[in-house]
């Protein structure tokens, strides 16, 4: 087994460099930040390495070659360490006020009150930030503001606070603001006050150029026909832009299993590869191989920039153009190398990306569909054309989903049932839409050739979508509330190769391995759901709403004090309910904030829980009955001290913000009171309990 992992790291040294670099940036995400140490370590190494390198040369022997390579890994890891210290997001955290001035780059939605623009820091009236000067940032403009739209390129003069970047509530919670830094936003501002300033920038940077087409290209598309829904689905498949698709497209999209063809990647670059090798070829370029090969190369960078340069656009257009070079020179490259030197390329740009999902399902895929599509293709075999291509397309989809699964489930989950049905179906549209996309932004100077277009994209596009809404609306389309820990993705993905190597060589102790493995994999499950409580008691406020989630053996209730969306719920539960395997529907109930409202009262674990809507109130004079946990969704009708002659509460839980009137309400009872929690202070409120 080990000769056999040599062999391959030795056919992909890529690979071989790209592991510790990896893991070097993994590590120096949680270690503490010390460039100089870092740097003396990295010198270090490295004449060590020089130097076992020499003298193995020097005296002809290569028997310890293992200690060299041990040292190399070491070194490797270091630099990476060294790296991404030098590289680091950094973000301001305050939130004082002070006055800035920024350059739009574009509008990316909006909030209840706010609209959101993502933007260019150009200038800070505070000297200690002048270090963000150039960084990225998102500013909410409140909708009251006279002149609420603003154009890429525009420079404002903006009076206001930063937002500081919190941590979340719980590990369940999705993680915004290390989302934020991985994207290298360096702040948030609320905009109190702004000016525009009325000034031609010298320069527009690149990003403003790829944002000032983009918003060209929507505009051309719209005003020739295509609605708001189909210019959304083709924003985010021909532009790489998801953010004018709402979140009902969303949601049928990924329980459909097709969000994949909303996100541009290697199999948009590769149709659009073949496009340019085919007008090449109508351009008498296919004899002329640099000639051919530059416009092709030119061409597909020219379109990864339009995209935004996104990891899975990167890896494709990188591929692409390596394999260009390879034709050229006559010189082939081995898939797995080329997929080392993706990776390798893109963590030189960007160290960042390892902490992207898109990042690895990108280059997981290419690694699954490489390994296993050849086996699955073989298994069935067609004469007729058509079912070849239908099964070939069948084959794809099963060996791309058996390497992204873990990470899918990890990142998601949940599972699409139809996945296949999905790629069948859909997987023939996207190439005419690329086309037709790819035609209409040629001619997008002509109204005339768009007119042409534009209808028969328009229709492919309404198909797709109907498509798409079909089959989610099949039975059990999606599988929800499915749970991977971190520490169970390296287990997974050891038994998926371990299954390779024994399809691939057909010795019976490579099938014991495998199998081991695959045991091992199912008892980490089963030892997880061990640990999973009976009963979970979550307490928290979404969107500025008070909210209780009770999670037991059958049942799965979210009470709050107003009405919650679909994407609420969803943004703010899904991790809790898959950590908890929870019930896949919820009961949405909204407590009664009307008065003499009625509370809801559980029994978790022994432990007596009563939920008391806004507006309670009952006579003083029923008898005290006592609670362990008390949670106040408003204010009730009736003073504290009245409640807590009635039901004395040993923890008293506040979801919403009631700052301004908790020491009224409180009134001298406050300091009588010792477990007090105030979520919109102390964060979440999570009680897990088990019977046992």
């Amino acid at each position: 087994m080990l000769s056999m992992l040599n062999l391959f790291l030795r056919k992909a040294p890529f690979v071989r460099i790209v592991i510790p670099i990896i893991i070097g940036i993994y590590s120096a995400y949680k270690l503490p930040s010390s460039v100089y140490a870092s740097a003396i370590v990295c010198i270090t190494l490295f004449v060590s390495f020089s130097a076992i390198v020499f003298w193995q040369h020097k005296v002809g022997t290569y028997r310890y070659r293992f200690f060299s390579g041990f040292i190399g890994f070491i070194m490797l890891f270091a630099f990476a360490v060294l790296y991404f210290q030098l590289r680091k997001p950094s973000s301001i955290d305050s939130d004082s006020s002070t006055g800035i001035q920024v350059q739009v780059i574009q509008f990316i939605g909006e909030t209840d009150k706010n609209h959101k623009y993502e933007v260019f820091l150009k200038g800070v009236a505070c000297d200690s930030l002048l270090s963000y000067v150039d960084g990225k940032g998102i500013i909410y403009i409140p909708k009251e503001e006279p002149s609420t739209k603003h154009n890429t390129g525009d420079e404002l003069y903006l009076s206001g606070h930063f937002i500081p970047f919190l941590k979340p509530d719980t590990r369940f919670d999705f993680d915004y603001s290390t989302y934020l830094r991985n994207q290298r936003i360096v702040f948030r501002y609320l905009v109190q006050g702004l000016d525009v300033v009325d000034v031609e920038p010298a320069y527009l940077h690149p990003t403003l150029l790829s944002v000032k087409l983009k918003n060209y290209l929507r505009n051309s598309y719209l005003n020739g026909g295509l609605s708001d829904a189909q210019l959304a689905i083709l924003n985010a498949l021909f532009l790489g832009d998801k953010s004018l698709l709402s979140y009902e497209q969303k949601s049928a999209f990924s329980k459909a299993g097709a969000m994949h063809l909303l996100a541009v990647s290697g199999l948009h670059v590769g149709i659009i590869y073949m496009l340019l090798l085919g007008v090449a070829s109508l351009v008498r370029l296919k004899r002329k191989k640099v000639l051919m090969a530059v416009f092709v190369i030119a061409c597909l960078w020219f379109y990864a920039g339009v995209t935004g340069f996104s990891p899975s656009v990167l890896r494709a257009s990188l591929m692409f153009t390596i394999l260009e070079f390879g034709r050229i020179s006559n010189k082939q490259t081995g898939i797995f190398n080329l997929l080392g030197a993706s990776m390798f390329i893109i963590i030189l740009i960007e160290p960042l990306s390892v902490f992207n999902i898109g990042f690895w399902l990108s280059h997981v895929a290419v690694a699954s569909i490489v390994m296993f599509y050849p086996k699955i293709n073989n298994w069935v075999h067609f004469q007729f054309p058509p079912f070849r291509w239908m099964w070939s397309i069948i084959a794809v989809s099963l060996a791309a989903q058996i390497g992204t699964l873990p990470i899918s489930i990890y990142a998601f989950h949940q599972f699409p049932v139809y996945f296949m049905l999905a790629n069948v179906l859909l997987i023939p549209l996207v190439t005419p839409i690329l086309l037709l996309a790819l035609l209409g932004a040629l001619l997008s100077f002509s109204s005339f050739c768009l007119q042409l277009i534009l209808p028969a994209l328009s229709s492919l596009l309404g198909l797709m979508e109907e498509v798409t809404l079909w089959i989610e609306s099949l039975p059990f389309s999606i599988i929800n509330n499915l749970y991977v820990a971190w520490w169970q993705l390296p287990m997974c993905y050891g038994a998926i190769v371990l299954l390779l190597v024994y399809i691939n060589y057909r010795f019976l102790n490579h099938l014991k391995y495998a199998l081991w493995a695959f045991i091992i994999v199912g008892s980490s499950f089963h030892v997880r759901k061990l640990f999973i409580p009976d009963e979970v008691v979550y307490v928290a406020k979404v969107s500025n709403k008070s909210v209780v989630n009770y999670i037991g053996p059958d049942a799965n209730v979210v009470y709050s004090d107003a009405d919650l969306t679909e994407k609420e719920v969803s943004f703010a539960f899904s991790g809790l309910w898959a950590y908890c395997n929870a019930k896949s529907a919820h009961i949405a109930s909204k407590t009664n904030d009307k008065l003499n409202s009625l509370p809801v009262v559980y029994l978790v674990g022994g432990e007596s829980l009563v939920i008391l809507p806004k507006g309670a109130h009952w006579p003083d004079t029923l008898r005290a009955t006592p609670v362990n946990y008390l949670v106040l969704m408003g204010q009730p009708a009736m003073s504290f001290k009245n409640l807590k002659q009635t039901m004395p509460a040993k923890h008293i839980i506040l979801p919403s913000g009631w700052k301004w009137y908790q020491k009224k309400w409180l009134g001298e009872e406050r300091d009588s009171v010792d477990n007090v929690h105030v979520v919109s202070k102390d964060g979440a409120y999570l009680m897990a309990l088990s019977r046992n």
